[in-house]
Order: C-alpha cells, then sequence, then structure tokens
C-alpha cells in the first residue's frame, strides 16, 4: 500500500470510529415492540410479572410450558383440577389445539387467556364475539380499567399511560358469562371514571371446567405495573385463579420467545459491543480493498529470440566469397530461386522444357523472354565448372529482376 493510500484510509478510519462512537454514546430509544416475554425488561416485556408472581401465588404450584398445547397436553398423567394461563399479543390456537384445549378444560381443569386476538374456535365454542374498540373522535387511546365485583372494584380506575389497541367483547352469553372486568377510554383528560364500559374480562363455565378470558395483556406488562398502584390491578385479575392445583405458564405462544444466547447475539444486544463489532467488520473490509490484494513479483519481459537467418546467410556468403568459390555461391543462388518457384508458383523445377517456361510466364504475368533468359542462364551456370564474377552478378540480377517486379 502505498503513503498516500495509508494517509486517506486512516483518515477514513479515524473519523467512521468518532462518528460510530458519536452514534454509540447517544440514549438508547425504548423499545415499545410488545413481546411479552418473561426475560423482557422492555415496557411491554412481562419480567417484572414473573419476578412478582412467585408473591401472589405458591412458586411450588407454577410450572412452566414451552412446547404446544396440543403436545403438552397428550400427556395423560397431567393432574386435575389444573390451570393452563396464557398471556401474549395474540394467543390463536388453530381449531385442533382448541379442541384439545377445550376437552382438556371439560375434564374440571381452567383456562386463563390474557390476549387480544384469541382463537375462533373457543369463542364461537363459548358463545363469544370479539371485536375492536376505536373511536375516530377520540385521538388517544389511553385506555381504563376495572372490576366489576364490588370487592375488587378499586375506587378510581387504572390506567395505561400509552396508547394502545383495545379489544371488547360484543357478544356474550348472558345466561352463562359472567362479567368481571370493563374497560373505557380516557375522555376529556378525565381519568377518574369509566363513562362508556365495554367488557373485557369475563368467567364463563365449560362442562365440568372454567374459562377465563381478558383482553387487556398489557395488564401484565412492565409499562403497567410500574406504573402508580397499577400492581393491584394485576394481583386481583391473579386472585380468580384456584386456589388449588397446579398452574401451567405458556410460554410457547410469545412474541418474544427466550432464545440460547450465542456470542454473536450477546454482541448485538449490547449497543456498544456492537458498535464495536460493526467497527471491526469496517477495517476488515478496507484491508481487504487496500491491503489484501494478491501480491506477486514483477514479471520480467521477455525479448523474443532475433531472428538470425540474415545473420547466417551473410556469414556463410562471407565465408564463400572470402574463398573465391563463386560457382558454390551461383548455385545457392540458384537453388534459393528454384524453391521460390516452386513455394510460390506450385510448379515442378526438375525439368526446364518450354512447357515449364510457358506455366511460369502465365503464373508470374512477367514477359517469357524474361523469364526464357533466367531459365537459360540457370542451366548454362549449372553447366560451367568455374564461374566468374561478371557471371555470378549478372545470375544475381536476373534473380532479383524476377523476385522484385513479383
Amino acid at each position: 500500500m502505498s503513503k498516500r493510500y495509508k494517509i486517506m484510509a486512516g483518515v477514513l478510519i479515524a473519523f467512521l470510529a468518532v462518528l460510530i462512537l458519536a452514534e454509540a454514546s447517544q440514549p438508547e430509544p425504548i423499545n415499545w415492540f410488545k413481546g411479552y416475554g418473561k426475560q423482557d425488561k422492555i415496557p411491554f416485556g412481562t419480567y417484572v410479572f414473573h419476578e412478582q408472581l412467585p408473591s401472589v401465588i405458591n412458586a411450588n404450584r407454577i410450572e412452566e410450558v414451552n412446547i404446544p398445547p396440543f403436545e403438552f397436553l397428550q400427556d395423560s398423567t397431567l393432574p386435575a383440577g389444573s390451570t393452563y394461563f396464557f398471556l401474549n399479543g395474540s394467543v390463536y390456537n388453530d381449531a385442533t389445539e382448541s379442541n384439545k384445549l377445550l376437552e382438556w378444560v371439560g375434564r374440571g381443569n381452567t383456562l386463563f387467556v390474557s390476549a387480544g386476538s384469541i382463537s375462533k374456535t373457543i369463542l364461537d365454542s363459548l358463545w363469544l364475539g370479539l371485536n375492536f374498540y376505536s373511536e375516530t373522535a377520540n385521538l388517544k387511546k389511553r385506555p381504563l380499567v376495572n372490576f366489576t365485583n364490588p370487592r375488587l372494584k378499586a375506587k378510581h380506575p387504572f390506567r395505561l399511560n400509552k396508547d394502545v389497541g383495545t379489544v371488547y367483547f360484543d357478544e356474550i352469553d348472558t345466561l352463562k358469562t359472567t362479567v368481571l372486568g370493563v374497560f373505557d377510554l380516557i375522555r376529556d383528560n378525565d381519568s377518574s371514571q369509566i363513562k362508556k364500559p365495554k367488557v373485557n374480562f369475563i368467567k364463563t363455565p365449560y362442562k365440568s371446567g372454567t374459562v377465563y378470558l381478558h383482553t387487556f395483556p398489557e395488564g401484565f406488562t412492565n409499562v403497567f405495573m410500574l406504573d402508580s398502584t397499577n400492581a393491584e390491578y394485576t394481583a386481583k385479575a391473579l386472585s380468580y385463579l384456584p386456589d388449588d392445583g397446579t398452574i401451567y405458564l405458556d410460554q410457547y405462544y410469545k412474541n418474544s420467545k427466550e432464545y440460547a444466547v450465542s456470542p454473536l447475539r450477546l454482541i448485538l444486544t449490547n449497543k456498544y459491543l456492537k458498535w464495536s463489532w460493526y467497527l471491526l467488520i469496517l477495517v476488515a473490509i478496507l484491508w481487504v480493498i487496500f491491503e489484501g490484494k494478491r501480491k506477486q513479483r514483477s514479471i520480467p519481459v521477455i525479448q523474443p529470440l532475433p531472428n538470425k537467418t540474415l545473420d547466417y546467410t551473410r556469414t556463410i556468403a562471407g565465408m564463400y566469397l572470402d574463398k573465391k568459390d563463386n560457382r558454390q555461391i551461383a548455385m545457392h543462388q540458384i537453388n534459393h530461386i528454384l524453391e521460390h518457384i516452386r513455394s510460390v508458383y506450385s510448379l515442378s523445377t526438375e525439368r526446364f522444357s518450354q512447357d515449364f517456361v510457358d506455366k511460369l510466364t502465365a503464373k508470374s504475368g512477367k514477359p517469357q523472354t524474361e523469364i526464357k533468359s533466367l531459365v537459360d542462364y540457370i542451366i548454362l551456370i549449372r553447366q560451367k565448372a568455374v564461374v566468374s564474377e561478371e557471371e555470378l552478378i549478372k545470375l544475381n540480377t536476373l534473380v532479383e529482376n524476377f523476385k522484385n517486379t513479383h
């Protein structure tokens, strides 16, 4: 890497490091994701709920379930008089699993579901209907909740200081269903009373068991329980659970599940480690770009072998000239021109007949007299035992004239 590139890379890395440091030092924004995970300390997590649960219910009665209900309820040894507790933004069991749950409830068990969306099969089986509540005139969607039982009903409703979607029961079987709780939205900034109550918490029997449906799962979250006296609402809602029997806490139907923590997940969940990780990756990329290229020695230029034919010819010719062997030079000259005629005009040079002269004249386009003079002189030189310099020069002139005018 050249010095110039090193300086540019250093400046770029320093700039990015300052930028990342400035970003990492910013306060982490609040995560409003509705995860409902027991390990989540975000506003809509349920860390506080699970921490406080043993103070409300005997910890020996609590058992967590991390598999689908259909699979869990296949166990025929489950004790009777138990409770299956679901808490999530949506608990939408399919028809087969819903029927399995209701069958289990019918044998004398309890089902408690707190969710904004509940299986249609369960609702239809209990003659219930859910609907989403909204008001175009009321821009704020902050709910007020309370109980209907005079022993549990608070003087002032419990409130959630966060806009959320609300769901209520618009159809209930009044002969069997008991209304346990209601809600409304804050109106005119008055949170002291519920002016238009809608049902959000009910109890209904199913064969030998009982089903509790609660459409305000936010009542079990961190942001709700840590606000003023709202923990009282959560405790009162749990007071409807049976006093005896095992309580199975569902951890399968969760928007945020507890995963095995890998080193990379540990890094990415910590903003300081996360930005350090990003900086490391960036530096690695820059190294690949500027320094990681394959290096090799420069390939030397190999000059092609020079053509020594002319030098060789000159050397041989010089030898003959030094020896004054004109006939040998003439023979080489004749062999050269005959090879030229064979290769260029595809004619046999074994016999110098009139037919040969005619064909060479036709193919070369030269006057027949010139061709005839060359052929006759070649025959003459071949017959001589000694060739003079004048004869050698004349032969060379005839050969060169034939070749150069081609």
